[in-house]
């Protein structure tokens, strides 16, 4: 567990698209229908698989913003692979046809904007953070 330390779990999301691709699974399947779900008011949600991966990446956004909040060393290494893996992604995205798939498909474009958020909410929180910390440590 102590790997997600230091290992931006963006990183993870980006790996699973590409063995999704090689696959064939991803983008091809992103416009599927996972499951029918009724609800109270008697509409059925019909989540499809880029729905999932979409609810996926904003729960690794949300771990990733929490991790921020630490003023450690590891958090410089931790930013440091964020930013990576970001240009990755927009590399990725310029690149590669498979990861924009078709025209109604934007879900590893979402991801993107949310690795990028990671990096820049990552750095901001990070000196928001440590800056608290100076001017506490400093008043004792």
């Amino acid at each position: 567990m102590a790997i997600f330390k230091y290992i931006p779990l963006f990183a993870f999301l980006l790996i699973g698209f590409w063995v999704g691709h090689k696959f064939g699974v991803l983008p091809e399947k992103l416009n599927h229908v996972v499951h029918h779900i009724g609800l109270p008011s008697g509409s059925v949600w019909k989540p499809t698989w880029g729905d999932i991966v979409v609810l996926l990446g904003l729960v690794t956004l949300y771990i990733e913003l929490f991790k921020s909040t630490r003023t450690t060393s590891i958090s410089i290494v931790d930013h440091t692979l964020s930013t990576i893996t970001f240009v990755a992604y927009l590399v990725v995205w310029m690149i590669f046809p498979w990861s924009v798939g078709d025209q109604s498909n934007s879900t590893f474009l979402f991801l993107a904007v949310m690795s990028f958020i990671d990096v820049i909410a990552g750095f901001t929180i990070t000196i928001a953070a440590a800056r608290r910390d100076f001017l506490m440590g400093g008043k004792g």
